[in-house]
C-alpha cells in the first residue's frame, strides 16, 4: 500500500465526507458562494486512490441553506424524487437544519491537492441521508425523460390536475401513463393520453369509493381536454391485478420520475408519489 493512500485512508476519506468551503478556496478553487459545505460523492475507493492520473477528480455537492420561514425540507424534493434538486437534514453545531442541493451545481475538483482540503467540524450527517443522496445522483441519468414539448403542455394543467390528485391521494398507489407519440411533436400535432389511476385493492370493496374515483377520472380527462397539445385523453381507474404484465409494459409509471407534484409542501400518500 502506497504511503499516500494510507494517509488518506488514516484522514478518514471516503464517500460522504464534507469539507470545508475555506479549505477549497485556498487551494485555488472557486466555490458557490451559499454553500457551507461540500459533500464527496466520488466512491471511497476513488477517494483514496493514490493514482491522481487514472482518478484526477473529486465530485463535490455544495449543501446551501435551505431559507425558508418553515426552514424544513419540501417533500416534493426530499428522498431523490426529484432529479435536478434535493433536500435534506444536517447537523450544524449540533443543530438540525434544512439543505438544498441541485444537479447543476455539482462540481469536479482535482484530487491533487486533497491533501490541502479540510473536513468540517460543524455538519454532520446522517448514513440515511448519503445513501439517499448517492441513489439520488445514480438515478438522475437513469431516467426515462419526457418529450420537452409534452412537460411544456402539461404546465398549463399542472396546477389542476394536481388538485384532482390530491383530493384523491389515499386511495391512488400510482399514475401509470402512456403517451402516443412519445417523441417531441410540432405546433400542429398532438399527443393522445392513456392514463391509469392505479388504486389499492382494499378500494374495489368500496362502491362509493370507485365512483368518486372515476369521476375524478372522468374531471382528468376533461381538463386534459382544454390544452390544444392533447388530441384525446383517457383516464381509467384500475388495479394491479386488473391488469396482465402485457399491458403494463407500454405504460411509464409517474412515480418515478420528475413530473407529477400535489402542488404543496405536505407529505405525499404512502406508498404514492406524483412529481412535476
Amino acid at each position: 500500500m502506497s504511503d499516500l493512500r494510507e494517509r488518506l485512508i488514516a484522514a478518514g476519506w471516503r464517500q460522504g465526507v464534507i469539507l470545508e468551503p475555506t479549505s477549497l478556496q485556498q487551494a485555488g478553487i472557486t466555490v458557490i458562494d451559499d454553500a457551507i459545505g461540500f459533500l464527496a460523492l466520488t466512491q471511497t475507493c476513488d477517494c483514496i486512490n493514490p493514482d491522481f492520473v487514472k482518478e484526477p477528480h473529486l465530485e463535490l455537492l455544495p449543501l446551501v441553506p435551505r431559507n425558508t420561514k418553515k426552514g424544513k425540507p419540501d417533500p416534493n424534493y426530499q428522498n431523490g424524487i426529484n432529479p435536478r434538486e434535493i433536500h435534506f437534514w444536517i447537523t450544524l453545531r449540533g443543530d438540525q437544519k434544512c439543505v438544498v442541493s441541485q444537479i447543476k451545481d455539482i462540481q469536479l475538483v482535482k484530487r491533487d491537492r486533497i491533501e490541502e482540503f479540510r473536513f468540517s467540524e460543524d455538519i454532520g450527517i446522517s448514513k440515511e441521508e448519503i445513501d439517499d443522496i448517492i441513489e439520488w445522483r445514480a438515478a438522475r441519468y437513469s431516467r426515462t425523460a419526457f418529450p420537452e414539448t409534452f412537460e411544456t403542455a402539461f404546465q398549463t394543467i399542472k396546477e389542476s390536475f394536481s388538485e384532482i390528485i390530491a383530493s384523491h391521494e389515499t386511495n391512488i398507489e400510482s399514475l401509470l401513463i402512456e403517451i402516443t407519440p412519445f417523441s417531441e411533436i410540432q405546433h400542429d400535432d398532438c399527443y393522445e393520453i392513456q392514463m391509469h389511476l392505479m388504486v389499492k385493492l382494499v378500494v374495489l370493496g368500496q362502491p362509493d369509493t370507485i365512483v368518486s374515483l372515476k369521476k375524478a377520472a372522468k374531471q382528468i380527462e376533461e381538463l386534459f381536454t382544454t390544452c390544444v397539445a392533447f388530441a384525446s385523453a383517457k383516464c381509467t381507474v384500475t388495479s394491479l391485478n386488473q391488469m396482465t404484465l402485457w399491458e403494463r409494459r407500454s405504460l411509464l409509471d409517474f412515480s418515478r420520475y420528475d413530473y407529477l407534484s400535489f402542488g404543496k409542501e405536505d407529505a405525499s400518500p404512502g406508498g404514492a408519489t406524483f412529481y412535476l
